[in-house]
């Protein structure tokens, strides 16, 4: 799709009514915005609140406040995708920092980190083995009395 056909679906969307109020709420609280800044962006709340806190240097309240009267609810998958966009935000530089510094440490420290490989694969083998033979059954005592070949 090109860009004149994306900006003609953007300002079609934005001519319908509850944008349309949306954007007359926007001129009429802060004026010094033109249609054609509003009309680049996609008419979803989130984006027309991020670039109004951008632009206007207002306070989040009094943003949400001019853009949630008007504007209709996101739907259930948009709620979903923003939430995990946050997370994904949130998530993403302790993990990054985290990974970092395990390949640091592997890259000083090779003989250190293959010791505790093995050292930590053998204690998983051991515990692994000792679950098994505890979760096969038992023979009951009499059964234990009986040669093998009878049980």
């Amino acid at each position: 799709m090109s860009q004149t056909e994306q900006a003609t679906g953007t300002v079609s969307e934005w001519k319908s009514d509850p944008w349309s109020r949306v954007k007359d709420a926007i001129h009429t609280r802060w004026p010094h915005i033109g249609d054609e800044e509003l009309h680049s962006l996609p008419c979803d709340r989130d984006a027309v609140e991020k670039f109004l806190g951008e632009y206007t240097k207002a306070s989040t309240e009094e943003i949400e406040s001019v853009v949630r009267e008007y504007a209709p609810a996101p739907t259930l998958l948009n709620q979903v995708n923003h939430v995990g966009e946050q997370l994904a935000e949130r998530v993403t530089p302790p993990i990054t920092s985290a990974v970092d510094r395990v390949r640091y440490e592997v890259d000083e420290h090779p003989g250190t980190i293959t010791g505790l490989a093995f050292v930590g694969g053998l204690a998983l083998g051991i515990l692994a083995t000792a679950a098994y033979f505890r979760a096969r059954p038992q023979p009951s005592p009499y059964q234990q009395l009986l040669p093998p070949r009878w049980r």
